[in-house]
């Protein structure tokens, strides 16, 4: 629509240009002539006269040029409103279409569902009936088996009853014969318990004479250690007798001192290695001798001991 509007006003300008000049050839014409026929003062009148006349037609055809434009615009915009309504119209009575469609659909629907609901009801009653039949078969037939799994099993328990009483029978043979033998088990197994609950009680005082000999031997060995150790031992005479220090000490089989360190601080630096030089200044340590206790020395040997060191004065 723009675009028609748009040519329009070009045609309509380009008529009125071409007006424009067929009036001016006309006045430059007549003026041709005049300054041919007449002097000057009438020429400069006659040219001022026809100037007013082409300048009044030239805002006539403009002002017929702007109506005519304006008047094609009113009927456009009246032809574009006319059309929008129609179009209007239109999509909504094609929306009442759709839902009227969608409305037929959905009764269409809800009435198929109806009739399958219906179908599946007599299905259901129809299969119903059918297992109440069979469930009645089946129950006669149910009775008719037990009646006879009956019979048969009370003709079973008359039979067992029978085979009971003689097994009750042999079975009280075998109990007499089963108890003469028990007794004669439970008492040689009652002496046999006896004899070993004695050398339990043997090799108990065994192992633990073992066991207080070797905590015998461990105890003597630490206070030999604990001697040699403290009198090696020097410290300042401004330490403190409360300090205390707790070492590891790991030794050879000759009793030599191989690593010692502290792991239990006294939180004196020097305390601490006083300590450490003590130990070692006392190897070879009087660790136990495989004649005082085997065990005893394998606990020294096999791994560190702990031996907690006080102040040389402490004792006294």
């Amino acid at each position: 629509m723009s675009e028609r509007r748009r040519k329009a006003g070009a045609t309509n300008k380009m008529v009125a240009y071409i007006g424009a000049g067929v009036i001016h050839a006309l006045i430059i014409a007549a003026m041709v002539f005049n300054f041919t026929k007449k002097d000057d003062s009438e020429r400069i009148e006659a040219f001022a006269a026809e100037k007013i006349d082409i300048v009044k037609a030239r805002a006539v055809d403009e002002d017929q040029l702007e109506k005519t434009r304006e008047e094609i615009k009113q009927k456009d915009r009246a032809k574009k409103e006319k059309r929008e309504r129609e179009e209007k119209r239109l999509r909504e009575l094609k929306e009442k279409s759709e839902k009227e469609k969608q409305r037929l659909a959905e009764l269409e629907k809800k009435k198929k569902e109806a009739l399958e609901e219906e179908r599946k009801r007599a299905i259901a009653l129809d299969k119903k009936r059918k297992e109440e039949k069979e469930k009645e078969k089946k129950r006669k037939e149910k009775e008719k088996k037990e009646a006879e799994k009956k019979k048969k099993e009370l003709e079973r328990l008359a039979k067992e009853k029978k085979e009971r009483e003689a097994e009750l029978k042999r079975i009280k043979d075998e109990q007499k014969n089963y108890e003469d033998a028990q007794r004669k088990r439970e008492q040689e197994e009652l002496q046999k318990r006896l004899l070993q609950e004695e050398a339990q009680r043997k090799s108990a005082a065994v192992e633990r004479a073992a066991k207080e000999r070797t905590t015998t031997a461990i105890s003597n060995a630490m206070a030999r250690i604990g001697t040699k150790i403290s009198n090696a031992f020097r410290v300042g005479p401004s330490m403190s007798r409360n300090l205390k220090s707790v070492v590891l000490i790991k030794v050879s089989p000759s009793g030599d001192v191989v690593n010692v360190r502290t792991i239990e601080s006294s939180g004196n630096v020097d305390f601490d290695r006083s300590g450490e030089r003590a130990v070692l200044l006392a190897s070879p340590l009087p660790i136990p001798t495989e004649q005082e206790d085997g065990n005893a020395r394998q606990r020294f040997l096999q791994e560190e001991f702990e031996f907690e060191l006080i102040h040389p004065f402490a004792r006294q």
